[in-house]
């Protein structure tokens, strides 16, 4: 008899649990769906402010282009005491204000070992000397090269650089330009012996010589 009616309460747990699941259902279905749609609006939304960001960024960009007093572009060779390096290079000039954005490639190791090692600066100078055909101040440089030692990501050697020093420009449309820069350099690669990436602080100095031509 007591078998019989734990059997019997056994089985109305079970209906009920299964009528409760029937009734509870849709509203499962309903949370899941919220999420869903929750992590999509997200999604929309950090899509949406990345673009408004590169949009601004391109906004400024072409606002201060547009209000420059000359633009130039300039071909350049120099060295430290990573690599020779030789590129291409984008300015902008406001009044005493100027600054550089530059792309070149460490000639040694690109051509002479089959190493790719490309060389990203940004640079601002404030002409303090400005006499006719010589322009003369002080400027700062940060730049980022990156040579990959093998096929392993890992390996890639990144450095950063920051400087300080001079740039002279001289002549009109077509000037000669001359910098000189001294700093610091930060080495970041990956050791196999122990395992994760390392840094290697040390003082550095750049110098390069060039061409440009304002527009």
């Amino acid at each position: 008899m007591f078998r019989l009616i734990l059997n019997r309460c056994k089985k109305k747990h079970f209906q009920s649990f299964k009528a409760l699941s029937i009734l509870t259902a849709p509203l499962r279905v309903k949370r899941r769906s919220v999420a869903k749609n929750s992590r999509r609006k997200d999604y929309i939304v950090r899509n949406v402010q990345k673009s408004n960001v590169r949009f601004l960024v391109i906004i400024i960009f072409i606002s201060f282009a547009s209000i420059s007093n000359a633009q130039s572009i300039e071909l350049s060779a120099g060295f430290n005491r990573l690599d020779y390096q030789a590129g291409v290079a984008y300015g902008h000039r406001w009044n005493h204000f100027h600054l550089t954005s530059k792309l070149e490639f460490g000639v040694t190791s690109t051509f002479g070992q089959g190493r790719m090692m490309p060389r990203i600066s940004v640079g601002s100078s404030y002409f303090l000397l400005r006499k006719g055909l010589v322009d003369f101040g002080p400027e700062i440089v940060y730049a980022f090269s990156r040579q990959r030692i093998t096929f392993n990501s890992k390996t890639a050697h990144n450095w950063n650089e920051i400087y300080a020093g001079y740039r002279l420009q001289i002549g009109r449309n077509i000037k000669f330009v001359h910098s000189v820069n001294g700093g610091w350099i930060n080495e970041s690669f990956y050791s196999s012996a122990l395992g994760k990436r390392v840094n290697y602080n040390s003082l550095g100095i750049y110098a390069q010589i060039g061409v440009s031509y304002t527009f």
